[in-house]
């Protein structure tokens, strides 16, 4: 009786696969909508870093008028993209120099500049600027901030965060041609 029982339960596996399949695909599921949900925020911190860059690179070519700068900053949106950059996003370009003859006096900001603004606010901060940057007498440096809030495409998944996460990129650039130390009106 013993070896009938053994065998027939051997034999009887159908429906087995289906089982393990029901198990496994939650499972799955969640790690797919993970791994989705990591490689998007990277993305997004990616793109913002490269959204800084560019409009760093470009505001940096030359002295530049507000109605230029304010251009130039409008071009963020499509830099950002496939990112709501308008809805969720804000870049601000800051002119920091040290224009006082002794060299202990610290640096101070020129101008700054921002679109669409609202989203955050400017971290740079002359007395101690970012990287242990010090500025020679006469010498400008032009930092562009990008801050980003990423709405994650499945909140209640919790991975990243279940609320707005802030994104922030920086980048700093020397002016190629002239001080930028003004930001003319016209």
């Amino acid at each position: 009786m013993k070896n009938f029982f053994n065998r027939r339960m051997g034999q009887q596996d159908n429906g087995t696969a289906a089982i393990e399949f029901a198990i496994l695909l939650p499972v799955m599921v969640l790690m797919l909508v993970g791994l989705f949900e990591v490689s998007n925020f990277i993305f997004c911190n990616n793109k913002m870093n490269r959204t800084a860059q560019e409009i760093s690179n470009i505001a940096t070519r030359g002295d530049t008028t507000k109605p230029q700068m304010d251009s130039l900053l409008q071009a963020a949106v499509y830099v950002a993209q496939p990112f709501n950059f308008t809805q969720s996003g804000n870049v601000i370009v800051t002119s920091v120099s040290h224009q006082n003859p002794d060299p202990t006096k610290p640096s101070q900001v020129m101008w700054q500049d921002s679109y669409p603004g609202g989203v955050g606010a400017s971290r740079i901060n002359p007395a101690s600027l970012p990287g242990g940057l010090v500025l020679e007498v006469n010498q400008t440096v032009i930092f562009t901030e990008v801050f980003f809030k990423y709405t994650p495409s499945f909140p209640s998944y919790g991975l990243i965060a279940t609320a707005n996460t802030n994104v922030y990129a920086l980048a700093a650039a020397f002016p190629r041609q002239g001080t930028m130390t003004t930001l003319p009106p016209s």
